[in-house]
């Protein structure tokens, strides 16, 4: 009677093991099936990091065979010291392998994985480069503190205690670093600030102020007045993601920008608007400086009319509506043109349309200032301005 009892035990013990085993391999399916695309990710970056990791693993066996020549190489305990250069290239290394495997998961294709994956790779690529900035510290302290005892720079291994400040620093950083990097649209519209892209210039000339007063209320007034044409010349970047978790749209703006030196206003549209179109708006924003008032309407029109691209992007009934809304913009605008126009009679001498030009914002400096636009992507989508 015992040992069938006993029997039954293990005939339920083996069960329990077997749905277990189960369990856990659809489990591993699973996120298998959900993060393929951050493990073929890592699993590029780690091929890269092994392969340099071997030429790394060269230079250290010849330096071991040239401690059998020089015991100065030795520490005190027999061991060999480790050289130099060897912590910065594992460093190299590490950021080399975490470029390409970001680098393999922005390349893979959209439909391979969901919306968030991209967020989570550079969360973790971020990651591992706090973790290499803690490691670098980590070296540059120890080597310096042997130096101020006489010591030679690698005569003592880096104190485990930096590898558990970098462990404690590493969750953080991903976690902001997947918090903190835009989606889809705006890393492109990161990659066309690097990369540059075909931009429209505009150069207003304007009159010497008498005094630093003048200036100052000139430069005010001429900015709140290109401050319609600086958002028309905006471009809305819409991205799109389909894969097996369903479709996902994006929305980011890659903002005009002004530089205002002295007595000359430089403008770069990042958006395409019509030419005869914006060689008009220079003539009528001319002709207001001079006190042509017979611009006021037309100015104030053309102020609240969104791009043409936008307006094409619109249905029947959006367009009727957007209409309606540029009618009682162009009433509230001119009231406020009228103003701008009498401040600014005499000060405007020359606005001229330059030929189009290759613009690269990033990392270029020099006073240039991006326009201002709302913020998120409700806000964009809700603001018709925008070119496309």
């Amino acid at each position: 009677m015992g040992g069938s009892n006993e029997r039954k035990q293990q005939r339920g013990h083996a069960a329990l093991l077997v749905l277990g085993g189960v369990l856990m391999a659809a489990l591993g399916v699973l996120l298998l099936w959900l993060w393929l695309p951050l493990l073929i990710a890592v699993a590029a970056g780690g091929l890269v990091f092994v392969l340099l990791s071997q030429a790394g693993r060269i230079g250290w066996m010849l330096e071991g065979r040239r401690a059998q020549r020089d015991p100065g190489l030795l520490m005190e305990d027999g061991r060999l010291r480790t050289p130099v250069w060897l912590p910065f290239y594992a460093m190299l290394a590490a950021l080399l392998a975490t470029a390409c495997g970001w680098m393999v998961l922005f390349l893979l294709p959209e439909r391979l994985h969901p919306a968030e994956m991209l967020q989570m790779g550079t969360g973790l690529a971020g990651a591992i480069v706090v973790l290499v900035a803690v490691w670098l510290l980590g070296q540059l302290s120890t080597g310096w503190s042997l130096l101020r005892q006489g010591e030679a720079w690698n005569a003592r291994r880096m104190s485990p205690e930096w590898w558990i400040w970098a462990a404690i620093a590493f969750v953080p950083a991903a976690l902001a670093m997947g918090l903190m990097v835009p989606d889809r649209a705006g890393l492109q519209v990161w990659g066309l600030q690097w990369r540059g892209y075909d931009s429209q210039p505009i150069r207003i000339q304007l009159t010497p102020a008498r005094n630093p007063e003048q200036a100052r209320l000139r430069d005010a007034a001429l900015l709140e007045l290109v401050q319609p044409l600086l958002v028309q010349g905006s471009r809305r970047i819409r991205a799109s993601m389909r894969s097996r978790h369903g479709t996902s749209h994006w929305s980011a703006a890659l903002p005009a920008r002004y530089r205002l030196q002295g007595d000359v206003l430089d403008i770069q549209l990042a958006g395409r608007l019509e030419p005869e179109g914006l060689q008009r708006y220079a003539r009528q924003l001319q002709q207001l400086g001079a006190g042509d008032h017979s611009a006021l309407r037309w100015l104030a029109a053309a102020q609240c009319l969104p791009a043409p691209s936008a307006m094409a992007a619109l249905s029947a009934a959006a367009r009727r509506a957007q209409w309606a809304q540029v009618q009682a913009c162009a009433q509230q605008r001119s009231q406020a043109l009228q103003a701008l126009g009498a401040q600014l009679q005499g000060q405007i001498e020359q606005v001229e349309v330059l030929p189009l030009a290759h613009y690269r914002p990033w990392p270029r400096r020099g006073g240039w200032q991006a326009v201002a636009l709302p913020s998120g992507q409700e806000a964009l989508d809700a603001l018709p301005l925008l070119a496309h």
